[in-house]
């Protein structure tokens, strides 16, 4: 039983918790065609469009209604309409991912009610689709905040039972999967002859594939194929946030839903793969079989390096099981230090003693750490302690390609832990470099020889 320790600070110094506003602006990105919309003040929509334009080093589709003073306490109904207006007649979007954000929630703005005026307002636009998600900022975390704008997409976007298709495969893929993990999943699922839909689909609106100016997502998944998920024959959920969708889908649409808490590592991948050559009655192609191969050899090359090692992890959830559950089950290493912004169930079946929701501070905490992974603003924490820092997990600002980089299935994995061993023996071969302080100081040393006397 994992002891949840809950930080009591007045003042967090360097915060690891992220928005609920801002993770399902995340959500919205993988759909192809819209324009999400932050219905707060300026600084709210300029601080996540800066934060996810750093993070992706990609143009950020997205608007604000820019409530001032005066609208957040009458009411923001104006500036909504006002927004959607210009939104329709500048970007021509097809999908308004619509966010509140802890200034309309305050007030309690009726954002809902505000969406039905406005097509009776304006009856043109009524055909257009609107997904609104309750996001307020004072609670919850990016976690939330993904988990509720996913499960809202599916509620409003699949509203028709069409006949099942039984090699057609529903996918709801987590926030910490990059844009080859998703390539990856896609690949595995269709080398056993299924059709899959993917939602959301980063890896084609967030990669850098995208050529030339977009007001809207140029890529990500099409609103035909969320429509046509009703059709599936089963839906796979791939991390926590993605469970509550999968559940709607299984309940409303008799569609079953399987679970996969993570894809990192061999366990977690073999049963992916025993999942899908039961569901296609086919085998693995030869290429998985080779991966396989690869990455136990690559577990047995880097244990000297990885087993009984300390390690503090910081990260949202999903990415935090992923990468705990992985190193402590299967490669042995010690966790030291595990800190989250927001709690969840799939963390409290982990194999480690305690979890802190609180801020990257608690890491300085912990004595004798020989690593610390998690995101860019841990470096701060780093400088302090002189370990190796594994980037991993949202946002990572001083690093390029990382969007690009698998993590997950057998080949990702591999490269996964090859980097990790590779830190550790760069800072063991550093150590032994150093000259130990009885030499630098001249001073004495029981097992110097020049105290033997001839």
């Amino acid at each position: 039983m994992v002891n949840i320790i809950k930080s009591n600070k007045a003042c967090s110094v360097y915060p690891l918790k992220l928005s609920q506003p801002l993770g399902a602006v995340y959500a919205f990105l993988g759909i192809k065609r819209t324009m999400p919309l932050m219905h707060g003040s300026q600084g709210c929509g300029a601080f996540a469009k800066t934060f996810l334009t750093r993070h992706f080093s990609e143009n950020i589709p997205m608007q604000t209604t820019a409530l001032s003073e005066v609208a957040t306490i009458l009411g923001g109904d104006e500036n909504l309409h006002t927004a959607l207006k210009n939104i329709m007649e500048k970007s021509d979007p097809e999908v308004i991912g619509i966010v509140s954000t802890g200034v309309s929630e305050t007030r309690g703005d009726d954002v809902e009610g505000s969406i039905e005026r406005f097509k009776e307002l304006y009856p043109e636009y009524a055909y257009k689709k609107f997904v609104y998600v309750s996001t307020p900022d004072y609670e919850g975390s990016f976690h939330d905040g993904y988990r509720k704008a996913l499960t809202s997409i599916v509620k409003t976007l699949v509203k028709r039972t069409y006949s099942k298709n039984p090699r057609q495969v529903n996918l709801l893929l987590s926030y910490h999967l990059t844009a080859k993990d998703t390539d990856m999943i896609k690949e595995t699922v269709e080398g056993f002859g299924l059709k899959a839909i993917l939602l959301p689909d980063l890896s084609s609106s967030m990669d850098g594939s995208v050529r030339g100016f977009s007001g809207i997502t140029a890529g990500g998944t099409d609103t035909k194929d969320i429509e046509m998920m009703s059709a599936s024959a089963v839906t796979i959920t791939i991390g926590e946030s993605t469970k509550e969708a999968g559940g709607y889908l299984e309940g409303k649409f008799m569609i079953p839903a399987f679970h996969f808490e993570s894809l990192y590592g061999l366990k977690n991948f073999d049963e992916f793969v025993r999942f899908l050559m039961n569901l296609s009655g086919r085998k693995p192609p030869e290429g998985l079989k080779r991966w396989r191969n690869r990455l136990i050899d690559a577990m047995l090359d880097t244990h000297f390096y990885l087993t009984n090692r300390k390690v503090a992890i910081a990260g949202e959830p999903d990415i935090f099981y992923a990468v705990v559950d992985f190193l402590v089950r299967e490669l042995g290493m010690h966790l030291s230090a595990g800190v989250v912004p927001t709690i969840s169930e799939s963390i409290k079946t982990l194999p480690i003693d305690e979890i802190i929701v609180g801020d990257l501070e608690d890491i300085l905490n912990s004595s004798g750490l020989d690593m610390v992974i998690g995101n860019t603003n841990m470096k701060h924490v780093v400088r302090k302690l002189s370990i190796p820092h594994y980037r991993i997990g949202i946002p990572i600002f001083d690093r390029l390609g990382h969007f690009l980089k698998g993590y997950i299935g057998y080949e990702g994995t591999t490269n996964f832990i090859f980097e990790l061993a590779n830190l550790l023996m760069e800072m063991d071969e550093e150590i032994s470099y150093k000259v130990p302080e009885y030499i630098k100081g001249g001073g004495h040393y029981e097992g110097c020889l020049c105290d033997k006397k001839p």
